[in-house]
């Protein structure tokens, strides 16, 4: 079984990811600007800047401890990530299970789900089998 989630901050309306970064006072995952390059070698530059905090739990982990992990440390953080959005920033919340046919059951319980509903963003399941 893999699991993971992500909280994801895009600015698509000129907002920088060093902006979330400084206001929340949370070091990303990840951090890309508006102008960046795309992959190494494609030319591309990026039209939005994006803020990525992703946990770095064991393999195996379940879903609900990655999401738990994130609203730890955005929860505190919750009106800073709610003006964030008023001024135009994207929030999701990205999550990844990968499992192989009946194997597993993802459980996010009715406690779990009022957490992430009381911060911005939809909440978006890739769910998909784990062939190795």
């Amino acid at each position: 079984m893999r699991t993971g989630a992500t909280f994801r901050l895009s600015g698509d309306h000129g907002g920088s990811a060093a902006l979330v970064t400084r206001l929340l006072d949370l070091e990303p995952s990840c951090a890309f600007e508006v102008g960046d390059p795309v992959g190494r070698r494609s030319g591309a530059v990026r039209r939005v800047s994006l803020w990525l905090l992703s946990p770095d739990l064991p393999p195996g982990s379940e879903l609900s401890d990655h999401l738990h992990w994130l609203l730890d440390k955005l929860e505190p953080k919750a009106d800073t990530v709610w003006r964030l959005t008023g001024q135009g920033y994207v929030a999701d919340w990205f999550c990844l299970a990968a499992s192989r046919v009946t194997e597993h059951a993802i459980v996010l319980d009715r406690p779990l789900l009022r957490r992430i509903l009381a911060l911005p963003g939809d909440l978006l399941l890739d769910v998909m089998g784990d062939d190795d």
